[in-house]
C-alpha cells in the first residue's frame, strides 16, 4: 500500500481531481473507492482560504485485499 500526501493546494478543485483520476476521469488503473469528485471540486472552489486543500491518497496494489478490508483500512485512516 502506498500512502501519499501532496502539499496544500491553492488552485481550482479540478486540479487535484484531474491529477488523480485523469482530466477526463479515465486514468488507466485509477479507481475511486470513496467520495464524489464533483463534490470535492465544488468544496475546494468554494473555499475562501489561500491554501484550499490537502490531498491524500491510499493506493492499494495488493490484489489479495478484498473490498471489506480496503474499506476498513480507509475508515481507520480517516479517523486517525
Amino acid at each position: 500500500m502506498i500512502v501519499k500526501f501532496t502539499p496544500r493546494g491553492t488552485g481550482r478543485g479540478s486540479g487535484p481531481v484531474g491529477y488523480l483520476l485523469g482530466q477526463n476521469r479515465d486514468r488507466e488503473g485509477a479507481e475511486l473507492l470513496r467520495g464524489d469528485p464533483d463534490q470535492t471540486e465544488a468544496l475546494i472552489d468554494a473555499s475562501n482560504y489561500a491554501k484550499r486543500y490537502t490531498s491524500g491518497v491510499l493506493s492499494f496494489q495488493e490484489p489479495v485485499l478484498d473490498a471489506a478490508t480496503k474499506a476498513r483500512i480507509m475508515e481507520t485512516f480517516e479517523q486517525a
